[in-house]
């Protein structure tokens, strides 16, 4: 039995025994204590906190302020707050909501950014406290409900937004991110991600689009049958690439990125010597060819404009191996069988099946934007 089988019938049976135990109702369940508080965990993200110390923020988000996001930075309300502000949540109650959408069936979905506050020290996120929306929002009925003290907070907080900056050099973003540490009135620096001091920076950049690799899936249909091995792939570019373009100075390859295609459920099309369109069944549904999982490698490039003009040569990459591999045998058979019973006459190359892939039998060069880097923080909104 097949993992996918194995999980359906184990659902199946969860929704069966379920259905049985209500076949005459649910058992009631017992009455809660009326000071029950089962589930229900209480944050007082102040507690503890050494403000004396000076440097300390707390940004407000919109489950608070019902206003898009704003900032105490106020020392004062901040230590008048303290031992005061809290806030309750009910964690257990979205886990067993999650878990019934699973038992009937009803995918739960990608929740909300349950944000609530989030403690800022230095212009930087210490830690953010989140709180089930459903539970927090007070619009559905729990019992006990929702509670919140927030001590004078909102009142004391100003409203912020976000701000995105993009540089030529990362050592300009670095000079920028060092300024905004000076700048009373930028409350937070989200943590840039960029390279190390002295990190060279080529004017140029482009994408290198291998061939697509196609290889057989299990029954799963989407795990290979033969397991697919990137870092050797990618090791066996970085080899070839660096043999035919010894002039490692003038460039940067960037990390090889593995894109991965899976069929519809029809197949991928097919197409070819009579068929008008894409291959159908008699009742009008596609017909394609499924079992087949699609491998698009591709990485980025850092380099001079010398460079870009050498990729671009028609015989660029002649010296390098050929990374466009044999088409796996059952592709050619099946599409055959296709063929034949389609058009009654054996016709082995009739048919092909059509893949949004980037190219098949070559590396192609795409020339990209220069490379940028990008520093964000949030700052006080002038009034």
């Amino acid at each position: 039995m097949s993992k996918a089988a194995g999980l359906a019938l184990g659902v199946m049976a969860l929704l069966v025994a379920g259905l049985w135990a209500l076949r005459e109702g649910p058992a009631p369940a017992p009455a809660p204590a009326a000071d029950d508080t089962s589930g229900i965990e209480r944050y007082a993200f102040l507690e503890g906190l050494p403000l004396d110390e000076g440097g300390y923020a707390l940004l407000l988000h919109d489950q608070v302020t019902g206003d898009g996001l704003r900032v105490v930075r106020d020392a004062a309300a901040l230590k008048a707050a303290q031992g005061q502000a809290y806030y309750t949540d009910n964690p257990g109650a979205q886990l067993k909501r999650t878990l019934l959408s699973v038992v009937f069936l009803s995918p739960p979905g990608m929740p909300p950014d349950g944000a609530f506050v989030t403690v800022l020290q230095d212009k930087q996120a210490v830690e953010t406290y989140r709180c089930y929306r459903a539970f927090c929002a007070g619009n559905e009925a729990f019992d006990p409900p929702h509670e919140r003290d927030m001590a004078g907070l909102v009142e004391a907080s100003e409203p912020v937004e976000l701000v995105t900056e993009s540089f030529d050099h990362h050592d300009t973003a670095r000079a920028r991110m060092f300024k905004l540490m000076q700048d009373a009135d930028a409350v937070m620096i989200e943590p840039p991600n960029l390279p190390a001091p002295g990190t060279i920076v080529f004017p140029k950049r482009v994408r290198l689009s291998l061939p697509a690799i196609l290889l057989e899936a299990d029954e799963s249909g989407h795990q290979p049958v033969e397991p697919f091995d990137e870092a050797a792939l990618e090791a066996r570019f970085v080899a070839g690439f660096t043999h035919a373009f010894p002039e490692t100075d003038a460039y940067r390859l960037n990390p090889m990125r593995i894109g991965r295609q899976y069929p519809s459920l029809q197949g991928w099309p097919v197409l070819g010597e009579g068929i008008d369109g894409y291959l159908r069944d008699a009742d009008g549904a596609l017909r394609g060819l499924g079992g087949i999982i699609v491998i698009e490698p591709t990485l980025t490039v850092d380099l001079t404009e010398r460079m870009v003009e050498a990729l671009q040569a028609e015989d660029a990459f002649a010296d390098m191996p050929a990374f466009a591999p044999p088409e796996p045998p059952f592709v050619a058979d099946r599409l055959a069988e296709m063929a034949e019973a389609h058009l009654g006459r054996p016709c082995p190359d009739c048919f092909k099946i059509e893949l949004d892939v980037a190219t098949v039998d070559r590396i192609r060069v795409d020339t990209l934007d220069a490379p940028s880097f990008s520093l964000s923080h949030y700052r006080i909104v002038p009034q």
